[in-house]
């Protein structure tokens, strides 16, 4: 099944960017939606702590999404500690790679047809919340993009 991969810029509540608001249209039903986590708490939700699922800020509001049999939104980790990851490092990128292995997972399932995540109007990973390294931004922007398919 063919996938297509977004970005979308935040424009308001209440419209197309609003995480919030598009989980709850219809038209997206088949879309999962990649919110900007914490490490903390996706690193809590994959050891099903109660935590792990409590809505976050900005787009992480979308967090008590990624539970259920069909998830409908799943984070990936942009920063650690209250603070957005400074470099590509080890860690970071360890980090961001389990959360795309559960993302390529959550594909695999053939439930989606589309993904989104939150751009800036370059097209890169847009985040609001932290300060995150260009790099890092970069490689989750590749690498999210590398999911869609013909």
């Amino acid at each position: 099944m063919a996938v297509r991969v977004t970005g979308t810029i935040y424009r308001g509540p209440g419209k197309e960017g609003d995480f919030v608001w598009m989980i709850r249209q219809e038209c997206y039903a088949a879309t999962l939606f990649v919110f900007n986590d914490n490490q903390e708490q996706f690193e809590a939700f994959l050891a099903g702590r109660p935590e792990g699922g409590y809505p976050g800020g900005g787009n992480a509001a979308i967090r008590p999404w990624q539970s259920g049999p069909k998830p409908h939104a799943a984070g990936i980790p942009t920063g650690s500690m209250g603070a957005g990851y400074r470099a590509l490092d080890q860690p970071a990128q360890k980090a961001i790679d389990r959360a795309l292995a559960r993302i390529r997972g959550l594909l695999d399932s053939g439930d989606y047809t589309e993904v989104v995540f939150s751009a800036d109007p370059s097209g890169t990973l847009g985040t609001g919340i932290f300060q995150v390294a260009p790099e890092v931004k970069d490689y989750i922007t590749a690498q999210l993009r590398s999911l869609e398919s013909a």
